[in-house]
């Protein structure tokens, strides 16, 4: 399993990862084309395995912080360890805490990033569409050098 910085030619199999995983509020190849065009704030990696692109992770950093705005692994390679990896090469800098919202129903996601160490912080109403529901606003604090 190798992550890497996704590249255009990516958008594809991320794309279908998307449909795959999302049923509403999909990103398409407009939004990614975009990040990719700003390394310097967004982080795009994709997980890729024997040239097959599994999974990826789009982020932001912010001042002093890091947004996680989307995370996907196709079907056939959850429960691997790696959105974990993805995580773990995407915010690389330990003094960053890391902020993201995830649907209330979204009960695997929710637990992937408590066994990452992120907490429950507060609740934005009706935050989703297409069902209307609830985010949970989660964030795991900087991570101490000593």
């Amino acid at each position: 399993m190798t992550i890497r910085q996704m590249t255009e030619a990516d958008i594809p199999a991320v794309i279908e990862i998307e449909h795959e995983c999302f049923t509403s509020e999909q990103w398409n190849e407009v939004d990614f084309i975009y990040r990719l065009g700003d390394r310097e704030t967004f982080i795009s990696l994709v997980a890729e395995d024997n040239g097959k692109v599994v999974g990826y992770i789009a982020a932001a950093e912010i001042p002093d912080e890091y947004y996680l705005d989307s995370i996907a692994v196709t079907a056939d390679y959850r429960k691997k360890g790696i959105a974990t990896r993805l995580m773990e090469e995407a915010f690389d800098v330990p003094e960053f805490g890391v902020t993201l919202e995830v649907r209330e129903s979204n009960v695997a996601a929710i637990g992937l990033y408590v066994r990452n160490g992120f907490y429950v912080v507060s609740c934005r109403r009706s935050y989703y569409d297409n069902p209307v529901e609830d985010a949970i606003v989660m964030r795991r604090s900087e991570i101490s050098e000593d």
